[in-house]
């Protein structure tokens, strides 16, 4: 009998459907905490003779991968690889794949589950019917339908975002550079400019990755922009947002809200500015955590690490890292 290949599994378990994929192609599982620091992921991984990991919580610094010797390709649960240094995977010819689109829908929902709570107000509200009020009288939302929605990113998550607002009747505003025209939708409108969209949007939401470039994107300057009274949400990742001219913005009424699933630091402290605002949503980065994307970012994982090691193939669609692509 040939024996299993074995994978640690960061930040806990995969969905019972993943499980049984691996235990289908031959793959022995073993999951570790969330955030082991370097040194930790390292014993982990080289304590069961890891050919692969796979990163649900944490992050694989540059240490981490010089550490695992035998580690042969690292998939990540979901689609942000910023965690990860993808420069150390690639020297190592070690591929970094992701499961794009397993997860689109359910942070799709979550964003606009957000949207709509800034919108009406839900997370106030709730809150001070349990304190004893009753604002029936005194309270007045708003609507989000025929607003202007501004996409910064249309990839899987932002398309399915979009697809769930065309019954609210909203215009769409897409900025993308490295979108091409064919893949722009036919009820959107393509901007040039991150200024030019924050300008004209009711709504800002974020669907891009984060990159060197973009790290602070949405900064005081960009926030004096936005549209008086605009709502900005972001189910990507929080060190998009200058979080300080965020604060200020929401205090001074120049923005009407935020809905946020991520934050520049993860958790996010109780004694934290944002958590204080009334005119604020939020949830701890759970935008992905639905049973039906658990189960296929999980089995997507495995398929891909198991296609890999079985015949060298991967999704070129998936593979993070480009240095480690040119070298398979």
């Amino acid at each position: 009998m040939t024996k299993a290949v074995s994978v640690l599994v960061i930040g806990g378990a995969l969905s019972p459907a993943a499980e049984a994929e691996a235990a289908t192609r031959g793959l022995s599982l073993t999951t570790c905490g969330p955030y082991p620091d370097a040194s930790a992921l390292a014993d982990e991984a080289n304590a069961v003779d890891a050919r692969a990991l796979i990163l649900r919580l944490g992050r694989i610094p540059r240490e981490a991968v010089e550490l695992m010797p035998d580690v042969r390709i690292i998939a990540k649960h979901g689609v942000g690889t910023d965690g990860i240094d993808l420069d150390a995977a690639a020297e190592r010819n070690v591929p970094v794949v992701v499961a794009v689109g397993a997860n689109a829908q359910s942070v799709a929902e979550q964003g606009l589950a957000l949207l709509l709570g800034v919108a009406r107000s839900t997370a106030l509200l709730d809150r001070r019917i349990r304190a004893g009020h009753w604002d029936k009288a005194t309270y007045a939302g708003g609507e989000i339908s025929g607003k202007s929605v501004g996409l910064i990113g249309l990839g899987a998550i932002g398309r399915a975002f979009l697809a769930l607002l065309q019954p609210f009747g909203v215009t769409a505003r897409i900025y993308d550079p490295y979108l091409s025209d064919d893949l722009l939708p036919s009820h959107a409108e393509r901007v040039d400019t991150v200024t030019a969209l924050l300008e004209g949007s009711d709504i800002v939401s974020l669907h891009c990755p984060l990159t060197a470039e973009n790290r602070g994107l949405i900064d005081a300057d960009a926030i004096t922009r936005m549209k008086p009274g605009a709502i900005i949400i972001n189910t990507a990742r929080g060190e998009l947002i200058d979080e300080d001219a965020l604060v200020a913005a929401l205090r001074d009424g120049h923005l009407g809200g935020a809905g946020l699933d991520t934050f520049a630091r993860e958790p996010i402290t109780p004694d934290h500015p944002l958590l204080a605002l009334d005119n604020v949503v939020v949830s701890p980065h759970v935008g992905a955590n639905t049973r039906e994307a658990r189960a296929r970012v999980g089995v997507r994982c495995i398929e891909q690490i198991a296609d890999y090691l079985e015949r060298g193939t991967l999704d070129p669609r998936n593979h993070a890292n480009a240095r480690a692509r040119a070298t398979v």
